[in-house]
C-alpha cells in the first residue's frame, strides 16, 4: 500500500484532532448562531471519535517496515517491499 510508505503515526493525526475540538470549542464558545454552534459541535464530536480511533485504525507500522506486504492485484499474488 502507497499510504504506508508517507503515512505519520497515530498519535500525530489524534494531535491534529485535538486542535481541531480545540478550535470547535472557541468557535462553539465565542458564536452566538444556533447554526454555527451545531456545525461546530458536530465538527468537534467528529474530531473527537477520530482521535479515539486513531490507535486502532492506525496501527504503528514501524515493527513491520522489514517484513513484505503482499498486494493481491486480480488473480495474481505479488510481494511488496516497503
Amino acid at each position: 500500500m502507497v499510504a504506508r510508505d508517507w503515512w505519520w503515526p497515530w498519535w500525530i493525526s489524534s494531535l491534529f484532532d485535538v486542535g481541531v475540538v480545540v478550535l470547535a470549542v472557541i468557535v462553539f464558545v465565542r458564536s452566538n448562531r444556533r447554526r454555527v454552534r451545531q456545525i461546530a459541535t458536530l465538527i468537534g464530536i467528529g474530531a473527537i471519535v477520530a482521535a479515539g480511533l486513531a490507535p486502532v485504525v492506525m496501527k504503528d507500522m514501524d515493527s513491520h517496515s522489514n517484513s513484505p506486504m503482499r498486494m493481491q492485484t486480480g488473480n495474481t499474488m505479488t510481494m511488496t517491499t516497503p
